[in-house]
């Protein structure tokens, strides 16, 4: 099952400024090959807009950013908590959510549905810890 990441609005804002930007600047100059490699540039950007999210297989988490892949053993998971840090994480939204595996890895990710993500990996591991704030009300 697929999980893209939530978008947040001032991300999409200036993911899509730089990458439009980055390349009219050059063209309205005439600056052809300041163009390609804006271009280019521009389209690897976009690569991590389009390609951020999250997929269950299994008894794993693939994360994809872009370029960048990782995976988690759902298994190993021990909490999940909400989170807003800025740190760098494939994650297009700061209202994010910690997964702490293992002894010392921490992955921040933001799923547009958090709760249906939440149900999937409970489901597969009932001894994941969740915060409280992730606990909708009923």
């Amino acid at each position: 099952m697929y999980f893209p990441s939530k978008k947040d609005k001032w991300l999409t804002i200036i993911i899509w400024a730089v990458s439009l930007l980055g390349v009219i600047t050059p063209l309205l100059k005439g600056q052809f090959t300041a163009v390609f490699f804006m271009l280019l540039a521009g389209l690897f950007l976009l690569w991590f807009w389009f390609r951020t999210g999250y997929k269950i297989e299994g008894d794993k988490i693939r994360i994809y950013y872009g370029p960048i892949r990782q995976t988690v053993n759902i298994k190993e998971i021990k909490v999940i908590v909400k989170s807003k840090a800025p740190l760098t994480s494939p994650a297009l939204s700061m209202d994010r959510i910690q997964i702490r595996c293992g002894r010392y890895d921490v992955f921040s990710i933001s799923p547009a549905n958090q709760y249906k993500f939440l149900d999937v990996l409970t489901d597969i591991n009932p001894e994941i810890s969740l915060d409280t704030r992730l606990i909708p009300n009923k």
